[in-house]
């Protein structure tokens, strides 16, 4: 008469390979994850870019055709809807009441900061590092758009994300 084999469940050998493998997998897939508020960050961050460059060709055109396009020296007001703009060069000037002008940005996400050194002005994420406490201080703060003021008539103001990748 054969035996008839009983056994049932995996062997030890078994068990050890599967959790290796699963260990390699881990190792290998956890750091896409691991950083996911800060690219999330990033995103939103290109979003904001994107709206003060529309919102600054925009502002241009409405300059072209009222021909008020203002001076670094001498800025000029703009009705531009629902709020005013003071413009240099023919676009929006870099400070904190034209950035709230120009994005619809929730207060409790995003802040704005002038560096008055640069002529520029930061939005940057509140939730990134201790900014909810301080705000940047710094031309190229991490996790920000630095809005440049245009440099002559017809020149687009310089707008760059810093990432918050480090």
């Amino acid at each position: 008469m054969q035996k008839v084999s009983t056994q049932q469940g995996f062997t030890l050998i078994e068990l050890i390979i599967v959790i290796v493998l699963l260990g390699i997998l881990a190792v290998t897939a956890a750091p896409k994850f691991l950083n996911l508020q800060d690219d999330a960050r990033d995103a939103t961050l290109e979003g904001i870019k994107a709206s003060l460059q529309t919102s600054a060709s925009v502002v241009n055109g409405k300059a072209l055709i009222n021909d008020v396009l203002g001076t670094t020296d001498t800025p000029v007001t703009l009705d531009v809807g629902s709020d005013n703009v003071t413009i240099v060069n023919g676009y929006p000037q870099a400070t904190e009441d034209n950035m709230a002008a120009l994005l619809d940005i929730d207060a409790a996400d995003f802040g704005t900061e002038e560096i008055s050194a640069s002529n520029s002005v930061l939005v940057y994420a509140t939730g990134f590092s201790d900014y909810s406490s301080t705000a940047p201080t710094e031309t190229e703060a991490p996790c920000s758009v630095e809005y440049f003021n245009s440099t002559g008539e017809g020149v687009r103001p310089v707008i760059k994300v810093n990432s918050c990748v480090q």
